[in-house]
């Protein structure tokens, strides 16, 4: 079950971290949406809180994409593979953060595509939690 939820997280955390980055940069480099046929969900965009300052087009929400998704999600695959202490701490923010941001879409423009990341932000929860327990009682082991 360790295996799987690690090879889970590993999969996750790569796609993620390109996924996030991808479409963060693809954002920032035309705010107009069009190089990810986004162009019309820009009217919702601008109903968002604080419109007028970081919604008038999704260049904002990209600089968010690439901070929030694509970089923790990073930061965590290199920590998985290097099988880092913190790896599974890293992982636990990467999948809250995924959780946060898929219900902030579910409240201002569901769609399906949210609901399968907020499926897999909540596995990626509850794989980092399994897989973080027995590292920390090892630790506790250690100090005794």
């Amino acid at each position: 079950m360790n295996r799987v939820a690690r090879v889970f997280l590993i999969v996750v955390s790569i796609f993620n971290s390109f996924a996030g980055l991808l479409c963060g940069l693809l954002l920032i480099a035309e705010p107009d949406g069009r190089l990810l046929q986004m162009g019309a969900l820009l009217p919702v965009v601008q109903t968002f809180p604080l419109a007028g300052i970081f919604f008038r087009d999704f260049f904002w929400l990209g600089v968010a994409m690439l901070l929030a998704l694509g970089l923790p999600n990073l930061v965590a695959a290199v920590m998985l593979f290097r099988n880092s202490n913190k790896q599974y701490v890293v992982t636990l923010f990467a999948g809250v953060v995924l959780v946060l941001w898929c219900s902030f879409e579910f409240i201002y423009m569901f769609n399906i595509a949210a609901v399968g990341y907020f499926v897999v932000g909540v596995l990626s929860i509850l794989s980092s939690a399994l897989l973080a327990r027995p590292q920390a009682q090892a630790r506790a082991e250690q100090a005794y």
